[in-house]
């Protein structure tokens, strides 16, 4: 027995449309082409499958209600931007290829994932709202107001965490401790330094004063010499 097809009135679409507009504002996907195609699919295989059940807005919700896991919805932030992007198609659409084009780096604006429609949202909020054109100068007045108001934010790429040191201090530190360096145990347990230890650091220090006097004595006896052979050069002595 072949099972003929239901064909929906006009009547039957204009219930159809009613209910999604209520559903639409739960979240129900009205905007995205997957969205629209996978659940008017759904409706049109209930109502295929109940040929005596009327196409009615309470029937639709009834049928939405016995599969909800099986339709697809928008997150609150996806149902904002969709929502809002009607009232100017061409500059929600500038705006997605600006952030798709220039967000998603540390730092900047994220552009993927729940954040891209928050982003969105509130760049699109600021810039319609005066009547402007996407471009680079725009998006940043318009993240310049939002940064400087109370409320919702911008979200942004984090910024990786540094696993290295900056200075060159810090590289060079080789984790030896500075407070203890030079100090060995002593016989009373402590951490100091013996009598031996002292007389040692006083013979390395005189020893570094005579090799500095030491150079700078034969560094004045060279430069004495040379002003010497200048001065016979200059006579005619030297060749």
């Amino acid at each position: 027995m072949t099972t003929e097809t239901r064909e929906l009135t006009v009547q039957d679409g204009q219930q159809i449309d009613a209910a999604v507009k209520q559903l639409r504002e739960n979240g129900f996907d009205s905007w995205t082409q997957q969205g629209i195609n996978h659940n008017a699919d759904l409706l049109f295989e209930y109502f295929q499958a109940n040929p005596a059940v009327p196409v009615t807005v309470a029937n639709i919700f009834k049928a939405v209600e016995a599969r909800k896991q099986d339709f697809k919805w928008l997150s609150q932030a996806q149902h904002e931007w969709y929502q809002a992007a009607q009232q100017n198609p061409e500059l929600g659409n500038q705006l997605a290829a600006h952030l798709a084009t220039h967000g998603g780096q540390a730092g900047r604006l994220a552009n993927s994932g729940e954040e891209l429609f928050e982003n969105l949202s509130l760049l699109f909020e600021q810039i319609h709202s005066r009547r402007e054109t996407v471009s680079p100068q725009t998006v940043a007045d318009a993240e310049d107001r939002i940064a400087h108001r109370p409320g919702r934010q911008l979200r942004r790429v984090p910024q990786p965490r540094r696993t290295e040191p900056v200075s060159a201090a810090a590289k060079a530190d080789d984790g030896t401790p500075f407070v203890t360096s030079g100090l060995t145990k002593q016989k009373d347990g402590c951490l100091g330094k013996s009598p031996a230890d002292y007389a040692r650091e006083r013979r390395e220090a005189r020893r570094a004063v005579y090799d500095r006097e030491l150079g700078q004595g034969w560094r004045r006896v060279y430069e004495a010499c040379k002003r010497e052979v200048n001065i016979y050069r200059n006579r005619g002595f030297a060749r």
